[in-house]
């Protein structure tokens, strides 16, 4: 009896694990604003499989290869695929994802991070971010974005009804 017990427990369990695979669909996204040179640092973190099946190659043809990470057309593949899927305005005026200087991109394990910063003063009233990364591949797909400003963080969670949020800032 016990045999039996073991044997439909292994069964159920890998019905799930068939199932749901990769059960996450997440990013992380961090935005820390450094004090000392008004420097601003964006790393996003994305499980590489959903990255690669989402970013799709310059001519709209394919999706993108590892093997391209290292060619001189990395920065405008990642330019074409946050350009409308990633958005931050520093009050009112929008800081498009060209604007920031790309800083590289790196695959360990599953993660893929891609960095970018840029030099801007810290903005006066909010902060104002639309994120719709891999939104459009998953439903169920959650976006997590840490603000971090001096001793201050926050956190934001994106999804398919919540795509934007505006950070009012106290000074």
């Amino acid at each position: 009896m016990s045999k039996l017990k073991y044997l439909i427990a292994g069964v159920l369990m890998c019905a799930v694990i068939h199932t749901y695979g990769h059960p996450l669909h997440l990013t992380f996204t961090n935005l820390e604003f450094k004090t000392q040179n008004s420097h601003w640092l964006l790393t996003i973190k994305v499980f590489t499989d959903e990255f690669t099946t989402n970013i799709k190659m310059p001519d709209g043809e394919g999706t993108f290869d590892r093997a391209k990470l290292k060619s001189g057309e990395t920065e405008k593949i990642l330019n074409n695929w946050l350009e409308s899927k990633f958005v931050i305005w520093f009050d009112t005026k929008p800081i498009e994802i060209s604007k920031w200087k790309f800083e590289g991109i790196k695959v360990k394990d599953d993660a893929t991070w891609i960095t970018y910063s840029i030099s801007a003063p810290m903005p006066v009233a909010e902060i104002k971010i639309r994120n719709s990364l891999l939104l459009d591949l998953y439903p169920d797909q959650k976006n997590l974005f840490i603000l971090v400003m001096g001793q201050t963080q926050s956190a934001y969670e994106f999804k398919n009804k919540d795509q934007e949020t505006i950070i009012k800032l106290n000074k």
